[in-house]
């Protein structure tokens, strides 16, 4: 899941590039009265950025027609069939973009070439159409998680596309997000040394406050604010990434939400139970990225693909489509963005595809698999080593692999078991293994990668 929300505020800050008229086309009186609440509350956090959502009116209308298309349920495509609007979308791209223009239009989808994030590193404008409308771009950058950051151009309703597709998963768990005026319905949360923190309003959610916030003490202005910011906020759903996610469970607060969502990392089954009996509500595991929004939502074992016009494929090391159940790269095919329909992009994530009541992804993975070696010079896989330590209920963790053979795992310290029973797991799987186990805080890290090795 995206971590980045369209939210603001108010402490000095060295450049305004839009007014609030700019950043909120339909702000109502109520609207900015609640914007002024959250703004002016006497335990704010210290915000450090400005931002809207950028909605019309018609904008709005669009996101609440979309949650037609989510209820339909319908994807369009099966293992052997791509979707019918795949086409339409190859021969707009061809027609119109000019990384594609000028090339010739493969008879057969399997032919479109591949595309990754180096496409979208220094020359990002060469994948907009020529047509898109640039008058309200929004240009972001992503993390580099996954790989080189990327620059990714939208426009604020397909930024906003995230809020109608979390309503129908919250729909799923039996939440429905009130919104309004009068309310606060999301607080995004993060805890690591620096961060953005804005207030803001949705238009989409009727005036409804949004929060970004950081829970490390640096945010506030004194200990204390934090919790009662939040309780006095009463939001209706929290997000964030497992990381503050556990830390936002150590509060004290009073009040629960109708839901948590995690994205960003993968969450452990241990802190999601964790979480649901902390707030007492469904906590919600959702896969995104930003290039096309979210994907994904867990459900038990598997994550279950969004009905969205979206088309995923699983592909092997040289680009050949993986049999059902085979693991591969998820690639994704989406038009919905205007300023970047992307055809066959490879995440750098990795799952298996399968079909249970529609396609789903099986052992979803953030990142290509990672070898390492044990003392007998055999291997284990890193998924084999997620299934060992995932049981202990760590947040985060980092493994890295040095050309001795030696390891090194930093483990993120919130709700850490000792580390003689870390110690324990890992070497039962790989041996005798020089090992160094650390307790860290790895929030310092925005996503901790969790393989790494120089064998």
């Amino acid at each position: 899941m995206r971590d980045d929300y369209p939210v603001p505020d108010y402490v000095p800050m060295a450049a305004t590039a839009l007014t609030d008229a700019e950043r909120w086309p339909s702000l109502t009186e109520d609207g900015r009265a609640m914007l002024d609440r959250l703004r002016a509350h006497p335990s704010a956090p210290l915000y450090n950025h400005a931002c809207g959502d950028r909605l019309t009116s018609q904008s709005v209308a669009d996101l609440k027609s979309y949650q037609d298309t989510l209820r339909a349920g319908q994807h369009g495509w099966t293992s052997t069939q791509e979707p019918p609007w795949v086409a339409d979308l190859v021969d707009r791209v061809y027609r119109t973009v000019p990384r594609y223009r000028g090339h010739t239009r493969p008879e057969r989808f399997t032919d479109v070439p591949l595309t990754d994030r180096i496409d979208l590193l220094s020359r990002a404008f060469e994948c907009v159409p020529d047509d898109a409308d640039l008058s309200d771009l929004i240009v972001y950058r992503t993390s580099g998680s996954r790989g080189p950051a990327a620059t990714v151009p939208m426009s604020p309703g397909f930024n906003a596309l995230d809020l109608p597709v979390i309503e129908h998963v919250l729909a799923k768990h039996g939440v429905a997000v009130s919104g309004g005026e009068d309310r606060v319905s999301l607080v995004n949360v993060y805890a690591q040394p620096v961060a953005y923190q804005f207030a803001s309003v949705s238009g989409y959610l009727g005036g409804a406050g949004i929060v970004k916030l950081n829970l490390d003490p640096s945010g506030w202005r004194v200990p204390g604010d934090c919790v009662s910011f939040l309780d006095s906020c009463e939001p209706e759903v929290y997000t964030g990434n497992p990381i503050s996610l556990a830390a936002l469970a150590e509060l004290p607060l009073r009040h629960n939400p109708k839901a948590v969502i995690s994205g960003a990392m993968s969450l452990s089954d241990t802190l999601r139970r964790r979480l649901e009996k902390r707030f007492a509500c469904p906590v919600v595991d959702l896969y995104g990225i930003t290039e096309v929004g979210l994907i994904a939502w867990r459900d038990h074992d598997v994550h279950r693909i969004l009905p969205r016009r979206l088309y995923v494929e699983i592909l092997d090391e040289n680009g050949r489509c993986c049999e059902p159940g085979v693991a591969g790269e998820v690639t994704v095919t989406c038009g919905e963005n205007p300023l970047l329909p992307l055809l066959r992009y490879r995440t750098g994530d990795h799952a298996a595809l399968d079909w249970r009541y529609g396609p789903v992804l099986v052992g979803l993975d953030g990142r290509a698999p990672v070898r390492f070696r044990r003392t007998n010079g055999s291997w284990v896989n890193s998924i084999e080593i997620t299934h060992v330590l995932s049981p202990l209920g760590l947040v985060a963790w980092q493994l890295h692999q040095g050309a001795d053979g030696a390891l090194t795992l930093s483990v993120h310290e919130t709700g850490a078991p000792g580390p003689d029973v870390i110690a324990r797991a890992l070497t039962t799987l790989m041996g005798d293994v020089p090992l160094k186990l650390t307790l860290d805080n790895l929030a310092r890290a925005t996503k901790p990668q969790r393989y790494t090795s120089d064998v």
